[in-house]
């Protein structure tokens, strides 16, 4: 279960960045959304 827990801020932002691209978003932006999701969840 803490494996588990430890996995979701990767994933997380990972989801966001997937997001952006399938709405017609950049790799620049979506590699930004990445960071500040990733730098977030800390």
């Amino acid at each position: 279960m803490t494996a588990f827990i430890l996995a979701l801020p990767p994933l997380a932002a990972i989801a966001y960045s997937l997001v952006y691209l399938l709405l017609g978003g950049g790799c620049f932006g979506a590699v930004v959304i990445f960071i500040v999701a990733k730098t977030l969840r800390k």
